[in-house]
């Protein structure tokens, strides 16, 4: 526990402050948050106004969270800009950081769960291959592609090389799809078949290619598309 040489001063009941503590943060609405970040004015409700006008100026969070330096300090001061892009910076480090190794992914909805926070706010598509051990526990993961699956040939190799480095037993790919939209595209397709045959030299099986929007998530063998069994052989 940290050791602060300052003492707690009692929040007023019913402000976001006193609900975040007591509810948590899905309590709050978007410009609550945001004005306990800002702090502007002399009462949270004042805070949550101006944070009200900041996210109707840009567009939302979306096109805050993209918003650089110069134009947030134009419109909100240096010193809430750089408390912004910080906590930015620290969710988006958070959020990087690899699974636990105790983490264990035998389903699309254990992958969904796994990276959809950490792939949703990504303005550009990212291919993400995921290795598991035999008890589908990942042991390393590798970034194929941004932008899309086109060209990730090259990469692919590298995903096998580490592979067999790591002993891996099985891979899992892992995307987005900025439009919100999980059907797989044709490059998505051209993909799945190019690293399961890959995959099939080695015998290091594709597990599952799990596409994450906004709208839904699309797993290639939840419907029916991949030859290889979810379970690795051995797993237990």
């Amino acid at each position: 526990m940290i050791d602060l040489d300052t003492a707690d001063t009692p929040l007023p009941l019913d402000t976001p402050h006193e609900r975040l503590r007591r509810l948590g943060p899905d309590a709050l609405s978007d410009a609550e948050l945001l004005g306990i970040l800002l702090e502007h004015g002399r009462t949270p409700a004042a805070s949550v106004r101006f944070s009200n006008r900041v996210l109707e100026g840009y567009g939302g969070l979306r096109s805050l969270h993209r918003a650089g330096f110069g134009e947030l300090a134009m419109d909100l001061g240096a010193r809430r800009a750089l408390r912004l892009i910080a906590a930015g910076a620290l969710s988006a480090r958070a959020l990087c950081e690899p699974l636990a190794h105790r983490t264990v992914l035998r389903s699309s909805r254990d992958v969904h769960a796994a990276y959809f926070a950490k792939l949703a706010s990504q303005p550009d598509e990212q291919v993400l291959a995921v290795l598991l051990d035999v008890k589908q526990r990942p042991v390393a993961e590798r970034t194929l592609a941004r932008g899309g699956p086109t060209g990730c040939a090259v990469s692919i190799r590298a995903v096998f090389a580490l592979a067999v480095r790591e002993g891996a037993a099985g891979v899992v790919l892992v995307h987005n799809h900025p439009s919100g939209d999980p059907t797989p595209s044709d490059d998505d397709l051209s993909l799945t078949r190019h690293v399961r045959q890959a995959g099939s030299l080695l015998d290091l099986p594709l597990v599952d290619h799990v596409i994450l929007g906004r709208d839904g998530v699309f797993s290639f063998l939840d419907a029916g598309l991949l030859e290889e069994p979810l379970t690795i052989a051995g797993a237990q």
